[in-house]
């Protein structure tokens, strides 16, 4: 009997204390008391695959079973805010874009979905998808004559901890070699990562090591880093897409940073970073030079940084990708690094760098926007003043929910570059229809005009199915060099056509390329229309 009465009461007042909250909408949210408080959170973390869609079957099943999903710790480890705390809506929104960033997770919502007035407090929601991460690494691209491919195997979410682990084969038009790293994007929940990798090549051994706790959230106090590397490989000289001089180069590399938050007024933020980078490049000659050795070169330096952000984030589609949301600030993004080279780090000679870059994306009106970036890089020491400007424009006008229209300018104005650091314009530069490294120089434009269309289309929901038609104008100039050619040396014109395939469940989120394509061009060795296979990362 008083067991009986002892449930009828836990029962009782769990409805009780049920009652105390009410569900709330996301319109809801902006009318919240200033002083409310985060009472719990909660999570639900998906699969890969929703299995209540229609057209699954055993493979979306067996990709399910056979995935870990996201261990909760590992997304608890990412949240900005905490239980107890204040609540505060941007640092919900800066979560959900935290999360999407992560390779692992295919998208994040984070919501109140309860209001406790008694308590004044809120239950959060945090919810992600996961991607597939655990991949047979199968990498294949042709273009230009040249067949890359790289075969392996990568878990980009290792037993669910969100850390990485990748070994394969790799072949491009540059070496073959195998590789092996470690990623781990925040080492026990303390916001630092490190990455670890080492490359056995045709042309060297490389390795490279990093530890750094970045500026992981907008309010960040301070960020630190330290990158190391050694890098040793072939570099060629090119003529018309075809190599025509080969010698080696070996990169030692290391920079370390501390930064900090100078100031924070509403939605602009101010910082400065200070540190060093020991920089020495030297070249030998192989079997194949024919020309002279570009002379070695040490720009050890020490230098300050100031960054500026403003803050204004939007949830956009149909940018630089489809079918899954774009995390784009519309706000200025400014840099401003200035070096000081110095003998007693190793420097050759006493000089000065300058590195800067300013960004910013405007919404001219509902349908159009504008990305702009452009950064401007000095040299100035003994016998050298090297120059580098580089533009970018984007103008994307979406004609509706299913297509757009994209214009792309690419344009760099260099002098003195040094003879390994060449400008080359072909098929990975934006010129689709030409061979890689086809012109050579220190300065290159490159402009695109682009229809794209996105269906609903997916082939076993495992490749989201688009298409684009192009037109792409360009050159590159202004070299000096032992070798040079008439063939093709005015404006390159090209156009093509193709489908785009992206990976919408895979943590690599890797979009195929599969374009036919037509140069116009005085070049006897090129064929009139050509296939072209890539995968990468945007549209």
């Amino acid at each position: 009997m008083l067991r009986s009465l002892s449930c009828l009461f836990t029962v009782l007042f769990s409805c009780a204390v049920q009652a105390e909250c009410t569900d709330i909408s996301p319109q809801q949210q902006a009318e919240l008391p200033d002083d409310v408080t985060i009472g719990s959170i909660s999570y639900r973390r998906n699969n890969v695959f929703d299995l209540t869609e229609k057209g699954t079957f055993w493979l979306h099943r067996f990709a399910n079973y056979s995935h870990i999903i996201t261990k909760e710790p590992t997304v608890q480890d990412d949240l900005l805010f905490l239980q107890g705390a204040a609540l505060n809506l941007q640092e919900l929104e800066e979560t959900e874009r935290l999360l999407r960033n992560r390779a692992y997770i295919r998208d994040a919502a984070i919501s109140v979905s309860q209001y406790c007035p008694q308590s004044n407090s809120v239950n959060v929601l945090v919810e992600t998808w996961d991607n597939w991460s655990l991949l047979p690494k199968i990498d294949f691209s042709s273009e230009g004559g040249e067949t890359d491919y790289s075969i392996g195997i990568a878990d980009d979410n290792l037993l669910g901890s969100g850390n990485q682990l990748q070994l394969d084969y790799a072949k491009d038009s540059e070496r073959t070699g195998y590789l092996l790293s470690f990623a781990s994007p925040n080492i026990f929940g303390t916001h630092w990562n490190a990455l670890t990798r080492y490359a056995d090549n045709s042309d060297g051994e490389s390795y490279h090591f990093t530890l750094t706790r970045p500026f992981y959230r907008l309010s960040s106090p301070w960020a630190f880093s330290l990158d190391l590397e050694k890098n040793k490989e072939e570099i060629s000289d090119y003529l018309l897409g075809d190599e025509i001089n080969l010698y080696d180069r070996e990169l030692k590399w290391f920079e370390s940073y501390v930064g900090f938050k100078l100031a924070q007024r509403a939605n602009h933020i101010h910082r400065l970073n200070i540190g060093f980078t020991l920089n020495d490049t030297n070249f030998q000659q192989t079997e194949l030079t024919v020309y002279d050795l570009p002379p070695e070169r040490n720009l050890s330096a020490i230098w300050l940084e100031y960054q500026l952000l403003v803050s204004d984030y939007r949830k956009l589609f149909n940018i630089n990708q489809f079918n899954r949301v774009e995390d784009i600030n519309l706000g200025w993004q400014a840099r401003l690094r200035l070096g000081r080279l110095q003998s007693w780090l190793g420097a050759d000679d006493a000089g000065w760098q300058l590195d800067t870059e300013l960004a910013k994306v405007w919404q001219l009106n509902n349908d159009i926007f504008l990305l702009g970036n452009s950064r401007y890089q000095a040299l100035w020491l003994s016998g050298v003043n090297q120059h580098l400007f580089s533009n970018q424009l984007q103008l994307v006008y979406q004609l509706n929910n299913n297509s757009s229209a994209v214009g792309i300018v690419n344009a760099e104005f260099g002098r003195q570059l040094f003879q390994d650091e060449a400008l080359y314009l072909g098929g990975d530069t934006g010129l689709r229809a030409f061979p890689l490294y086809y012109q050579r120089g220190d300065s290159r434009i490159v402009a695109t005009a682009e229809y794209r269309y996105f269906t609903d289309w997916s082939i076993l929901q495992l490749l989201d199915v688009g298409f684009a038609g192009f037109a792409d104008a360009g050159r590159s100039w202004g070299a000096k060099q032992d070798f040079d050619s008439n063939i093709d040396d005015g404006v390159l014109f090209g156009v093509g056509g193709g489908i785009r395939l992206l990976s919408s469940h895979s943590s690599r989120g890797t979009m195929i390329h599969i374009d036919l394509t037509h140069p116009f061009s005085d070049n006897p060795k090129l064929d009139a229309w050509q296939w072209r296979v890539t995968a990468k990362k945007r549209f």
